[in-house]
């Protein structure tokens, strides 16, 4: 034997003994899945059951205990014997009348009644479950039904169902397993004749015997003997009502997906193992492994649930941070909306931020939205690249979407330390990029929209932000807005008002929205309008010093302030040195502090300039505190508050948080275009 044949017969070992290890792992995976996935559909299907079978029963009974106060009413005799064959006649178990103070004044049960030296049975006093059927009295409810549980009067078992009484008081009849299902068998049988759990499997009823009452799979079998369903079905049973009821799943249909992916999985895994038996070693081990790893999440992607979550709306969201400005805001057509905007931290120096827009309104196109938000979320931050977290999004939005529904999605990912951003666009609207002070559109080749078609690959591209530039997301409700006579909002018109505007931030978003409502001319909104800014800063330049908390200290911050805001414009400088003077003496004066230091960072580009205090006194949040009236008179008014004010006035943003013991308030200014 050569050494290349040695070579070849030692990579087809390796290739099969790795192919039937992956297989091994594949098969056990989806086994144990499938296994779960079918134990939670039964789960949820008895939700459903005990839903059916409780409402079936306490319409039967409530229907029953109306008849029995319609011939009380009629003259019926209510005494005891009368009562009693009343109650077999009926087929149930107990009949009781109870006056407006809750007294059992007739009843087929004697020891309910009053008796020498012996008060009659009080639904007041009784307490618990008894005291509910109080609802009833003077028609405060009409009816109402207890589940069947222990007694209070005597621990037997009963089902109890009360009507208000017009007389005052109710009638109540009660009803022991037996008679229970006596009453209620027949609507049961028709309520879940033929019910499907699933693709194959179902419920059956039967009586505490064993009786079948009805059976999913053999509609004839009703009346044989019930024996539990053996080890080729997923099963549980629960007692219901005093009914037995099961719910079964076959496993053979509980793994049809087991044995398509793992069938597929040996499709590709087999043709790999005639093309990588051609080549090197770690070629072959390579490809197995991506294959285990592409597999497995895919798998985990299935397995989890879906979770609403709301859109952020503290505004600056990350108050640390100072490489960036984002800010983002939604109005709504309907009550409910299809679009979403997102922004999470996926690195320590990266940040996603995306825009999106569902096909269709109301509250279906909602609850996709909040299906796609969390799937993209779930998976970029697990650090995968941003194709993947799109691709990986797409296939499971796909999965089991019998709507048709879709979702257009812009998607960036910037690097806080470069400025630069790696995109995705599925579909959406072009953005504006504001660079060097000037606006326009970001042209690209969009991919196709996320859930129309799994296995689709998307394209992502680059864009370099440098410090100042801007970009802004929004859907198709701000440019597709039409006025009375049709005409659209349109891009060039969005692109005009971005041309002339000298806003930023929030104040930028209301003048867009503020100029689609001057064009609509009070014609109803017809779609969401969703808007999303982001301004890359830069790292900042920054100075920092610690001062006491004495005039003196206040002096020397006030003096390094003023020259450290030197090159800023003389008004800004004004407006900061006001401000911070206020800041200054209310650590000195009034904080308590031992300590406390300033920071003073500007933005690399001459856009803004932001102030950090920080103080080791009592907690005090000047934000939190009423803005004096400044409408009432220097005699009216109450003392203080002003400085806060100015400061709240003149200064944007505003934050203040406590840490560690500290309290750090932040104030800014952007001065720059």
């Amino acid at each position: 034997m050569t050494a290349r044949s040695s070579l070849n017969l030692k990579l087809m070992l390796s290739v099969l003994a790795a192919f039937a290890l992956s297989m091994a792992f594949t098969w056990f995976l989806h086994n144990r899945l499938s296994e779960r996935d079918a134990y939670a559909l039964i789960d949820r299907a008895f939700e459903n059951v005990e839903a059916e079978i409780i409402d079936c029963v306490n319409e039967r009974l409530v229907t029953e205990c109306m008849a029995v106060r319609e011939m009380l009413d009629d003259g019926y005799p209510d005494d005891t014997a009368s009562l009693q064959r009343l109650t077999r006649k009926l087929h149930i178990t107990e009949i009781s009348v109870a006056n407006a103070d809750g007294d059992i004044v007739a009843s087929s049960v004697p020891e309910y009644l009053a008796a020498p030296g012996k008060p009659a049975f009080n639904f007041v006093t009784a307490g618990g479950k008894a005291e509910d059927m109080m609802c009833l009295v003077n028609g405060q409810e009409t009816e109402y039904c207890q589940p069947f549980r222990s007694n209070t009067a005597n621990g037997k078992w009963r089902k109890f169902v009360g009507v208000w009484r017009a007389s005052g008081g109710f009638v109540e009849i009660g009803c022991d397993g037996e008679s229970l299902r006596a009453l209620s068998r027949a609507f049961i049988v028709d309520l879940f004749r033929n019910w499907r759990v699933g693709a194959a499997g179902g419920i059956v009823v039967t009586t505490v015997s064993g009786l079948v009452l009805t059976d999913y799979d053999e509609p004839n079998r009703e009346g044989a003997q019930w024996s539990d369903p053996d080890d080729t079905f997923y099963w549980k049973r629960k007692d219901i009502e005093s009914f037995p009821v099961y719910v079964m799943v076959p496993k053979d249909s509980a793994a049809v997906q087991r044995d398509v992916l793992v069938g597929a999985t040996a499709t590709l895994n087999g043709a790999a193992l005639a093309f990588v038996a051609l080549l090197v070693g770690f070629v072959t081990t390579s490809f197995v492994r991506r294959q285990m790893h592409e597999q497995t999440a895919k798998d985990m992607s299935m397995a989890k649930d879906i979770q609403h979550s709301a859109l952020p709306s503290v505004f600056p969201p990350f108050p640390e941070e100072r490489r960036f400005d984002i800010w983002a805001s939604m109005e709504t057509a309907k009550e409910v909306g299809g679009d979403f905007y997102d922004f999470y931290l996926t690195g320590t120096d990266r940040m996603l931020f995306l825009i999106a827009d569902v096909s269709g309104k109301g509250v279906p196109a909602a609850m996709f939205m909040m299906r796609a938000k969390t799937l993209i979320k779930s998976a970029a931050q697990t650090g995968k690249p941003l194709a993947s977290v799109f691709e990986e999004a797409n296939d499971a939005l796909c999965d089991g979407n019998t709507s048709n529904t879709f979702v257009t999605v812009w998607a960036g990912e910037l690097n806080m330390n470069t400025g630069l951003v790696t995109f995705v666009n599925a579909g959406h609207n072009p953005p504006i990029v504001r660079r060097s002070g000037k606006y326009e559109y970001l042209t690209s080749k969009p991919s196709l929209v996320l859930g129309a078609m799994p296995g689709v690959p998307y394209r992502v591209e680059e864009l370099q932000l440098n410090p100042g530039d801007e970009i802004y997301l929004y859907t198709d409700g701000i440019t597709e807005q039409p006025n009375a006579n049709g005409d659209l909002y349109g891009e060039k018109r969005l692109l005009k008002t971005f041309s002339g505007a000298t806003l930023r931030q929030k104040a930028l978003l209301d003048a867009v929205l503020a100029d689609v409502r001057a064009h609509a001319a009070g014609v109803e909104q017809m779609d969401d309008c969703t808007q999303l800014v982001l301004c890359y800063r830069g790292e900042p330049e920054t100075f920092c010093r610690e001062y006491a908390p004495t005039m003196d200290g206040l002096a020397r911050a006030a003096d390094d302030l003023a020259a450290v805001l030197e090159k800023v414009p003389e008004k800004v400088r004004n407006q900061m040195l006001v401000a911070a003077d206020e800041i200054f003496a209310n650590i000195v004066r009034h904080s308590g502090a031992t300590r406390w230091s300033l920071a003073v960072e500007f933005s690399h580009h001459p856009e803004g300039v932001r102030l950090v205090f920080t103080d080791d006194g009592s907690p005090f949040d000047p934000l939190a505190h009423r803005d004096p009236d400044t409408a009432l008179g220097a005699d009216d008014r109450e003392i203080g508050g002003l400085g806060i004010l100015i400061v709240k006035k003149t200064m944007s943003p505003v934050t203040y948080s406590r840490r560690d013991n500290l309290n750090i308030l932040t104030m800014g200014k952007d001065y720059g275009a």
